[in-house]
């Protein structure tokens, strides 16, 4: 009697767990297959929005291209703090620079600068969960750590839902936003493994009244309060004294090696100088939730983009859906429309490499004249501009994800100066090229240097193909 009860428990637990998985499986891959619809107040909201001024504004713009320049300016800026350091991230780890950051972040707690850091759950069990310097600097009495929609039983419906979010502000004057993730790969001075991207200093001269900084402080208050953001503070008395003192040690080692490469990470004041005017700045996002989203951030970029004549995208990669083509062919049935990208045999990320070989004459459908970037690193740069003065920067992929899942936030930028500065990079970028024009044809640029995909990389290339075809739209 006993062994055919338990018989009926293993078979009903079976049917538990297939059922589960069921529900685990359609959730999380089948439900972001219907794409939310572009909001129509959403419409109303740009159509009403100023992006464009006659005048200069109080905020004034650096552009950072260079990873050893990002990781300077992140520590002059930290350096520089007196009241408050918000640090939100996607992606922080414990590497040589990351750990540069951190270093630095905890000499400011040190000096009574209230720090609030806000990591996206999907990397942070691997990387920093059970690292010793990180639960250090989360134990520090000044500072503040929350993880956005963390790995846990009780999310394990939302896991597709990521906060890819890039932006540090210091106390009510400055904040740089972009497309770096804090590590060695975006950050320092590697020449190996690293991708190069982009990021927007941004200094306010009015004392806190900036719009876009005020925009950006709003929407961390937003995000920083969404019910999906679980706080992980570690107490002192959890860590042992040994690892404690390790920990604090090699932080302090660490920045005072900062201070001697770099003297004035404290005190550097030349701010207004270093930057220069832009007329407006405005902030757009898709919303801070943790759920399938409404494709703002590409309903401005289009609304934008089709009052130009000249429109030139920079993403990584592309991975569209037939409402994102359509977007591309009603901006390029008004403007002149490139897209630079990544050639796959040098692009960093395989998903996006392997959906390009698949939709790449979808794209060139659009009317898209398409360049493929053979950079001497991957570019994971963000960026779009429209005729000689609109820039818009930040962390938006032109992929499913970036319009349909995750937090984004990209700045529009009204200047000249900053729009010449990426058009002279962007013309370089198009040199090393091979242009790819909507009736097939294609032309090498005069920098463009063939290479030929390793065998071994062409196959795997091949098998994604097939595999990643049923879930393109979660990579």
């Amino acid at each position: 009697m006993c062994g055919k009860t338990t018989k009926i428990i293993l078979k009903i637990m079976k049917v538990l767990l297939i059922l589960g998985s069921l529900c685990f499986l359609s959730v999380n891959i089948l439900l972001p297959l219907f794409y939310r619809k572009p909001d129509p107040t959403y419409a109303d909201q740009i159509a009403e929005t100023e992006f464009e001024s006659d005048t200069s504004g109080k905020e004034r713009i650096l552009c950072i291209d260079d990873n050893e320049e990002a990781l300077l300016w992140r520590l002059r800026m930290i350096g520089s703090a007196k009241k408050s350091i918000v640090l939100a991230t996607f992606d922080l780890r414990p590497d040589e620079n990351g750990t540069k950051l951190m270093a630095a972040i905890y000499e400011a707690a040190n000096r009574g600068v209230g720090v609030r850091l806000l990591i996206d759950g999907i990397y942070e069990p691997v990387f920093l969960r059970r690292n010793d310097l990180f639960r250090t600097l989360s134990a520090h009495e000044n500072i503040e750590v929350k993880i956005y929609n963390p790995i846990a039983v009780s999310n394990l419906f939302r896991l597709n839902y990521r906060m890819h979010d890039k932006y540090l502000i210091v106390d009510d004057r400055m904040y740089l936003l972009g497309g770096r993730n804090s590590n060695d790969i975006f950050l320092g001075d590697q020449t190996t493994g690293i991708n190069v991207d982009r990021d927007i200093l941004v200094y306010d001269t009015s004392a806190g009244s900036g719009e876009s900084l005020l925009e950006l402080q709003d929407y961390f208050e937003q995000i920083w309060g969404e019910a999906c953001v679980r706080e992980t503070q570690v107490k002192p008395d959890k860590i042992s004294a040994d690892i404690l003192e390790a920990s604090i040690e090699q932080f302090l080692k660490c920045y005072g090696e900062l201070k001697e490469k770099y003297p004035d990470l404290e005190q550097y004041q030349e701010w207004e100088e270093a930057t220069s005017a832009a007329d407006k700045i405005t902030l757009i996002s898709n919303g801070t939730n943790p759920g399938r989203k409404s494709p703002q951030v590409l309903c401005t970029i289009e609304y934008l983009a089709v009052g130009g004549e000249d429109v030139l995208i920079q993403t990584p990669y592309v991975i569209c859906n037939r409402f994102m083509y359509d977007v591309l062919h009603q901006i390029a049935e008004n403007a002149e429309l490139r897209i630079i990208l990544n050639a796959v045999e040098k692009g960093s990320n395989p998903w996006g490499c392997t959906d390009y070989l698949n939709h790449r004459e979808d794209i060139l459908d659009t009317g898209a004249e398409v360049y493929e970037l053979m950079n001497e690193h991957a570019v994971h740069t963000k960026t779009v501009l429209v005729d000689d003065h609109i820039s818009i920067v930040g962390s938006y992929n032109l992929d499913l994800r970036s319009t349909y899942l995750d937090t984004e936030l990209m700045l529009v930028i009204d200047s000249e100066e900053l729009n010449e500065h990426i058009r002279g990079m962007s013309e370089t970028y198009m040199e090393k090229s091979k242009a790819i024009y909507s009736d097939g044809t294609e032309e090498e640029g005069p920098l463009y240097q063939e290479k030929e995909l390793r065998p071994k990389k062409k196959l795997i290339y091949q098998v994604l193909r097939v595999l990643t075809r049923p879930v393109r739209h979660l990579l």
